[in-house]
C-alpha cells in the first residue's frame, strides 16, 4: 500500500497548515472530510478503506459489480488487512450476495464472558435476597469480565464469525461460549469468495477440548458473582480498561489529524459505509406484537440501584414522578431487560417546539416509539432534522399501549393513520 500513516499525507498537511493559521475547527472539518476521503480512495492513505479505494476497484473488477454492502469494521482497518482466522484478503473474502451487491463486512469476534458474569451477578442477586445496592460488585464484573475470557477480541471476516455460530447452534452449545479464531481454524473449508464450509466431526473435537477449561470458568464465574452479588468482594474502583483493536481510533495515533475533527461514525459513513442494499422493514415497530418483559423479583431496587447508569436516572425525578407521555408512574417504569438486568432510563426532551415545552423528560419506551416512528418516516421523506417537530405529544400518546415494567405495545391501526397523517400534512420536515 502507499502509505500507511495518516501523517505524510495531503489531508494531513492541509489540516496542520489550517491550524497554525488559526482557522476554527468548524472550518477545518468541512474542508478536511473530502480530503480524507481523496486520499483514502487515491490509495495514499491505505490504514482506511471505502467503496472506492484501490482495493475496493479491485474487488468490483473482480465481481464485475459496483454496489458494495460494507460495514463500517470494514472502511475503519486498512485495506491490506487479511483475516486473522482464515487468512484470507479482503478480496478473497469479498463476495456477491443474493441482490447482486459486493459482501465486505468484517466483525469484532469476542467471548462472551461479560455477559455470563452480568447474568450470574443478576442470578446470585436474586437468590441471595440482597436487598441493598452493590455498585462496587457490580463494577467489579465489568472490569473483571476480561480476564475470564479465552482470548481477547479479534477483528475476523463475518465468514469465520458466522462458522463460531453456526458451529455452536449445530451443537447445541452454551450461548456464552464461543470458540477461538485457532479453534475456528481447525474445523473450517476455506475459499475465495464463499462462505465457510463446516466439518462437524472437528467441530465435535474442538468442543471437546475446550469443554473443560469452559467448564472451569463457569464455576468460577458463579462464584465471583456470588462474591459481587453479596458484598463479599474485594473491588475498589481505579481507572478504565482500554480496548485495542486494529480500527481507527484503536490506539489513538491519529488523534491530532483525525479524530480531533471527527467521530468515527462521520468518517466511515463518509466513506460509504451504510451502503446495505437490502431495505429493512421500518414499519415492524407498529406491525409486530411486543412480548412483555419478566417479572421484577422483589430486591428490584437495590438491584437496580446498583448500577451507577440507572441508578442515575432513578434520582434524576421525583418519587411522584409520572412519564408525560404514558402516564406511568416512576416504579411502573422499572423493568428487566434481556440478560437480567433490572433497568430504568429516562430521556431528556429538546425541542423549540411548543407542544412539548413542558416536558422536561420521557421514559426509554416512550422515546423507543418516538424514534421508530421518526425512522418509519424517514424512508419516505430522507433524514428528518428534529425527533420533536413532526408528533405532538397527544399524538404520540394515543398509539401506545402502556404496560408496567414492560415495553409498550402499540395500536397497530392507530399507529398507521398516525404515519399517514404526518406524511399527508408534511410535517416530517428533512434536515
Amino acid at each position: 500500500m502507499a502509505n500507511d500513516s495518516v501523517f505524510d499525507t495531503r489531508y494531513a498537511r492541509f489540516v496542520y497548515e489550517r491550524r497554525r493559521a488559526g482557522d476554527d475547527a468548524q472550518t477545518i472539518r468541512s474542508q478536511a472530510l473530502p480530503l480524507l476521503i481523496e486520499s483514502v480512495e487515491s490509495g495514499e492513505l491505505s490504514i482506511l478503506d471505502s467503496p472506492n479505494s484501490p482495493v475496493s476497484r479491485a474487488i468490483m473488477r473482480h465481481h464485475s459489480a459496483i454496489k458494495f454492502e460494507m460495514n463500517s469494521n470494514w472502511v475503519l482497518s486498512p485495506q491490506d488487512w487479511c483475516c486473522p482466522c482464515c487468512k484470507r484478503s479482503k478480496l478473497q473474502i469479498s463476495r456477491v450476495g443474493q441482490h447482486g451487491q459486493i459482501l465486505a463486512k468484517s466483525v469484532v469476534h469476542h467471548d462472551h464472558m461479560d455477559r455470563a458474569l452480568r447474568t450470574a451477578f443478576n442470578a446470585q442477586f436474586v437468590a441471595a435476597g440482597t436487598d441493598i445496592e452493590q455498585v462496587d460488585g457490580l463494577e467489579l464484573i465489568r472490569r473483571i469480565s476480561s480476564a475470564f475470557s479465552a482470548y481477547d477480541e479479534i477483528l475476523v471476516c463475518e465468514d469465520c464469525n458466522n462458522a463460531d455460530t453456526n458451529a455452536k447452534r449445530l451443537f447445541q452449545l452454551p450461548d456464552v461460549f464461543s470458540f477461538s479464531i485457532g479453534q475456528i481454524a481447525t474445523f473450517i473449508s476455506v475459499a475465495d469468495h464463499l462462505p465457510h464450509r463446516l466439518d462437524q466431526q472437528k467441530i465435535e473435537i474442538a468442543w471437546g477440548a475446550a469443554e473443560p477449561a469452559y467448564g472451569l470458568r463457569m464455576r468460577i464465574v458463579d462464584a465471583v458473582a456470588h462474591a459481587a452479588a453479596t458484598d463479599r468482594h474485594w473491588y475498589e474502583p481505579n481507572g478504565k480498561v482500554q480496548e485495542r483493536l486494529p480500527m481507527l481510533g484503536s490506539n489513538g495515533l491519529l488523534d491530532p489529524f483525525v479524530l480531533k475533527l471527527f467521530t468515527t461514525d462521520e468518517i466511515s459513513d463518509a466513506l460509504g459505509a451504510k451502503t446495505a442494499v437490502s431495505t429493512p422493514n421500518m414499519s415492524k415497530w407498529r406491525t409486530e406484537p411486543k412480548r412483555k418483559s419478566k417479572a421484577l423479583p422483589k430486591n428490584y431496587l437495590a438491584l437496580l440501584l446498583s448500577d451507577q447508569f440507572s441508578a442515575m436516572h432513578w434520582n434524576k425525578v421525583e418519587a411522584d414522578w409520572i412519564c408525560p407521555i404514558c402516564r406511568r408512574k416512576k416504579e411502573e417504569l422499572v423493568y428487566v431487560e434481556d440478560k437480567g438486568n433490572v433497568a430504568l432510563h429516562l430521556h431528556q426532551v429538546r425541542t423549540k417546539n411548543e407542544a412539548w415545552q413542558n416536558i422536561s423528560w420521557i421514559c426509554n419506551h416512550c422515546s423507543s416509539v418516538l424514534m421508530s416512528l421518526k425512522w418509519e418516516l424517514q424512508t419516505h421523506v430522507g433524514k428528518i432534522a428534529g425527533s420533536y417537530d413532526f408528533v405532538e405529544p397527544h399524538e404520540l400518546r394515543k398509539i401506545i399501549i402502556a404496560r408496567p415494567h414492560s415495553r409498550h405495545a402499540v395500536d397497530a391501526q392507530l399507529a398507521h393513520t398516525l404515519v399517514t397523517s404526518i406524511l399527508n400534512d408534511g410535517r416530517a420536515r428533512t434536515a
